[in-house]
């Protein structure tokens, strides 16, 4: 049987069936599909799957109903997938903020749902999203994938430490269940759901990774970081076990991989420290693979070729994505989800900053500037996993910004300054940006910086820190660079460093919040 079809036998998107599809499901043979078919396989399945959605949530979902009225939209009519592209798009103001949550549910009832996760509420008041049986088969589906073929679970005996802050927050419940769906399919796979918590890791690890022959570590990469570097001061030796880390949330340059790597012991091949790409809503929806993990560390070297494909000089995060798994779409640099979730989401604008790039479009761009990059996958032996699917590249949240004179501070260029690598050893890499006004009410841009454990603020690295803060803001940002230019105004931002764990900014447990709007 046709397994891309497999998953479509069911299509009613809430129904019961769901994880027995699961435990039959073959991912050896999806895998073989993900080799031998092109990208183009994947995106009409991808279309036929997204207009069902469509058609079905314009029916059963009361408050899509109402919105596709109110903008006159007759779903009778939306036939083709270049019909479904003139499909309005909803985002949290006009549709998850404007109707009430059972609106928003299948059949109008919430009570559908088997589970209800929160956003952590990075960009305002958290949200409540109920998570639907098929939403958790497709979570299954690419966590299976990625264990298997990324980290070999099938071949060695593995302890899965679940890293993330566990509760009701999304990230631990949603690594949590597709991992233990993954575990009880006769691989050798044990789970260890310990949360954000250092030293109940640390005391893991040092117990336990006797009896198995890989350890897999999942959380978010600063909080990782962390708990490697520690590991390594408590005498763990990291380089003597088979190590494997994946995370999500917050981006890193690959200055920062290589860093990590070391501290870890880890060989330099692509598929060790693997990065993913998921919200709230719609759970994991891209991920890193030993390909783009390769163009990343091209673009960061090759000017010329991330002017060609992404025409920025800031590298963005890269990542594959099955179009059949997750249908998005890149409007006006924004990034547009479509997703069977718990509450169905149709043309989803996630205000997340990005593209979508094909496959082949990809690959020519890489034949013209970087000729040998399929003998440099080939020697890392990355070509073994070779899926011609597309990219989605994300520039950072378009809506998480700081305005600071008409100039939009992104996070993520922060980042990319506090990873260079002579902070790497001060720095947890975890910030909060707030822009206040001086007496005189004109603005600064105030950069509130943890410091690793046993590192002192000192004035010097304060300054240090601005100046570098300062030049790489002038390379990445064309906005501050016409104010450091034109503007009589002193734009320096100020740097504050604080001790580990400060409980202002850096209390234990929460998730980083780059922006502080208080």
């Amino acid at each position: 049987m046709d397994h891309g079809r497999h998953i479509l036998k069911n299509l009613d998107f809430n129904g019961k069936s769901h994880l027995r599809d699961f435990y039959a499901f073959d991912i050896t043979k999806f895998e073989g599909l993900l080799k031998t078919k092109d990208e183009s396989f994947w995106e009409k399945l991808g279309e036929r799957k997204a207009l069902k959605l469509f058609h079905l949530a314009s029916k059963r979902v009361p408050a899509y109903r109402d919105f596709l009225k109110k903008h006159k939209v007759n779903p009778v009519k939306v036939k083709t997938s270049e019909d479904f592209k003139q499909v309005p798009l909803t985002d949290k103001k006009n549709y998850v903020n404007f109707y009430p949550i059972e609106k928003r549910s299948w059949d109008g009832e919430m009570a559908q749902a088997k589970l209800v996760a929160v956003s952590s509420g990075t960009s305002g008041e958290p949200k409540f999203w109920p998570r639907g049986h098929f939403q958790e088969l497709e979570a299954a589906v690419v966590h299976e994938l990625l264990y298997r073929y990324l980290f070999e679970i099938n071949k060695y005996r593995t302890l899965l430490v679940v890293g993330f802050p566990m509760g009701v927050y999304v990230s631990g419940v949603a690594t949590l269940l597709p991992s233990w769906l993954v575990s009880s399919k006769n691989y050798p796979l044990t789970l260890a759901s310990v949360g954000n918590n250092k030293n109940e890791i640390l005391r893991l690890v040092k117990n336990l990774d006797r009896d198995y022959e890989q350890i897999v570590l999942i959380g978010h990469p600063f909080f990782l970081k962390d708990v490697i570097e520690t590991g390594k001061e408590e005498g763990i030796r990291w380089s003597s076990r088979r190590l494997r880390l994946m995370f999500c949330s917050e981006g890193f340059n690959e200055t920062w991989r290589k860093y990590l790597a070391s501290e870890a012991g880890l060989t330099s091949d692509l598929k060790n420290i693997i990065n993913t790409y998921g919200s709230s809503e719609l759970l994991l929806m891209a991920h890193e693979t030993p390909l783009s993990i390769l163009i990343r560390t091209l673009l960061e070297k090759n000017k010329h070729l991330n002017t060609q494909l992404f025409n920025k000089v800031h590298t963005p995060g890269l990542f594959q994505f099955n179009p059949y798994l997750r249908h998005i779409e890149s409007v006006k640099g924004e990034l547009i989800f479509t997703s069977a979730s718990g509450l169905p989401l149709v043309r989803f604008n996630l205000k997340d900053g990005g593209k979508v790039v094909k496959f082949k479009e990809m690959s020519s761009a890489l034949d013209d500037y970087e000729p040998k990059w399929r003998a440099e996958l080939k020697a890392s032996g990355g070509d073994k996993v070779l899926w011609k699917l597309p990219f989605v590249s994300l520039l950072g949240r378009s809506d998480h910004t700081i305005v600071f004179y008409a100039a939009n501070i992104y996070p993520e260029h922060v980042h990319s300054a506090l990873n260079h690598e002579p902070f790497l050893r001060k720095l947890t890499g975890k910030f909060t940006m707030r822009k206040d006004y001086r007496d005189n009410m004109d603005e600064f841009l105030e950069i509130n910086i943890e410091l690793k454990s046993r590192v002192k603020p000192t004035r010097t690295l304060a300054l240090v820190i601005r100046e570098h803060v300062i030049k790489r803001l002038k390379e990445v940002n064309m906005e501050y660079l016409f104010l450091w230019n034109n503007l009589d105004k002193d734009i320096r931002p100020r740097i504050k460093l604080w001790p580990y764990q400060h409980q202002k900014y850096f209390k234990p447990g929460l998730k980083p919040k780059y922006i502080s709007r208080d």
